[in-house]
């Protein structure tokens, strides 16, 4: 049932916690006196003015960034990123919890603001914010009550539009396409088992992995996801010494490869074996080992499938436990400098005099430092909830607690074991268990004291009931 929308006070109340949920969210920039700046930053803003294809990137986010490039400004971003996270939020408070809703969703953007690296990812030029908005996004779809059906449309064009702006969202949100279904399909066979919507989630869920290559049959001319995850892979599989093994036994038989002649010089780690010094370059980058990597990729997992399996079980453990915020939010004045004055030439000073642009770097030590466990400690409370919310039937807590779980299982999967684990893969998700812990203790308060309210009716009639025979009885004496 659709709830009463709000009018008057309430209504101005319920702007004025959205607008400081939003600020919230913006806090590390407005404290920074500029947007965080990332590496990757600087290929997306460039994207944005040229809508030139970058081979290692994907182009919808720097599509996004059009929306800066149109007001002027940088700032533009982290506002949006506060916007649409914020929005979710909203919707997903209103859609879990009965009542003091926005209390509730006060409550949880403080907690959020405070307790997890969500203010940070937000703040900054990257579209990581928008991993943990789209699994939200499709739990409240799913399992949420009480929305209106303009805000679920609303809420399915958010979601789309934060699955399709980075091909790892793409990757666990088709995870979760096919998860709701086995949900749904559990659902039918056991009582406890809660059903989910499976329409809204799904279109958003396919709208979104649509809009990456349809996107780029626009600016590109090729209706294709990503020309990169080839070379991405074979990276991973350097870092894992696979790439190795498997030439070692190929080369010396004369397999045609171009890395047989640099196979005693690969670096130890993936990003050196990109970015850093490496043959890499050498042998012509991402275009010209595109199709190479393939085929060492391919020839590794047929020949050494165990080392595989083993190296993809090792790298989701350590992307699950990398959950530090701040990762490479170091000084960007040697990196980033010349987009700014190209770009963003009125702002330079801004970006010049941030804090992170000072010496030294900011220090994450301390928020690290009590961050890490009370997001190890949502985790595990996130897992009793699932427990606790299944043994009691509370279906929506059930199945708000297995999107995430799945999804935050699934982003390590995808981060660690096709990708390479970072600590800002998982950062940027890991904030949903705090939230997913926040929503079922405060559900599980209001059960209780919905049960203890109607036992007090039951007893007080009951009472009277009592009294009224002993009236009636002493009369009939």
């Amino acid at each position: 049932m659709d709830r009463v929308p709000l009018t008057g006070w309430k209504l101005g109340y319920h702007a004025l916690t959205f607008v400081l949920v939003v600020v919230l969210l913006m806090g590390p920039a407005l404290w920074n006196g500029y947007p965080l700046i990332y590496f990757d930053s600087e290929d997306y803003v460039e994207m944005a003015f040229s809508f030139n294809p970058i081979v290692w990137r994907i182009m919808t986010y720097g599509v996004m960034c059009s929306v800066a490039r149109f007001f002027g400004s940088l700032w533009a971003m982290p506002l949006l990123h506060a916007i649409l996270t914020t929005w979710v939020l909203h919707e997903a408070v209103m859609g879990f919890i009965g009542r003091w809703r926005h209390m509730v969703f006060l409550g949880v953007g403080l907690a959020l603001a405070l307790f997890t690296g969500l203010p940070w990812v937000a703040s900054q030029v990257l579209a990581d914010v928008f991993a943990g908005v789209a699994i939200l996004g499709v739990a409240t779809l799913a399992f949420g009550e009480g929305l209106q059906p303009w805000r679920r449309r609303a809420l399915v064009v958010i979601t789309a539009i934060a699955i399709c702006v980075h091909m790892s969202h793409v990757a666990v949100a088709a995870g979760l396409l096919m998860v709701l279904p086995v949900v749904w399909l559990g659902s039918r066979f056991l009582r406890r088992m809660p059903r989910p919507r499976l329409f809204l989630p799904s279109l958003a869920i396919i709208a979104g992995i649509l809009l990456v290559p349809t996107t780029h049959l626009f600016t590109m001319g090729r209706f294709v996801f990503s020309e990169s995850g080839q070379v991405l892979q074979l990276a991973l599989f350097v870092q894992n010494g696979i790439a190795k093994m498997y030439l070692d036994e190929v080369c010396p038989q004369g397999a045609d490869l171009e890395m047989c002649e640099h196979k005693d010089e690969l670096p130890r780690t993936a990003d050196e074996f990109l970015w850093g010094d490496s043959p890499f370059d050498e042998m012509g980058g991402w275009k010209a080992m595109h199709d190479e990597a393939g085929q060492i990729v391919s020839g590794a997992i047929r020949r050494f499938p165990g080392a595989v399996l083993r190296a993809a079980w090792d790298n989701t453990i350590e992307q699950l436990n990398s959950i530090e915020s701040g990762e490479d939010l170091v000084p960007m004045t040697w990196h980033f400098v010349r987009t700014q004055l190209r770009r963003y030439p009125n702002e330079f000073k801004e970006f010049r005099f941030a804090r992170q642009q000072r010496r030294p770097a900011i220090d994450f030590l301390t928020i690290n430092s009590f961050q890490i466990p009370i997001n190890w400690a949502a985790e595990l409370v996130t897992l009793l909830l699932l427990v606790v919310a299944w043994r009691r039937r509370d279906r929506t807590t059930t199945g708000l607690a297995i999107v995430v779980v799945a999804a935050i299982i699934g982003n390590a999967i995808v981060c660690g074991a096709l990708s390479n684990p970072h600590d800002r893969y998982q950062n940027r998700v890991v904030w949903l268990a705090l939230f997913t812990a926040v929503i079922g203790a405060v559900r599980l308060d209001q059960r209780f004291a919905g049960q203890r309210r109607i036992s007090i009716r039951a007893e007080n009639e009951a009472l009277a009931l009592e009294a009224e025979q002993g009236k009636a009885n002493a009369d009939g004496g």
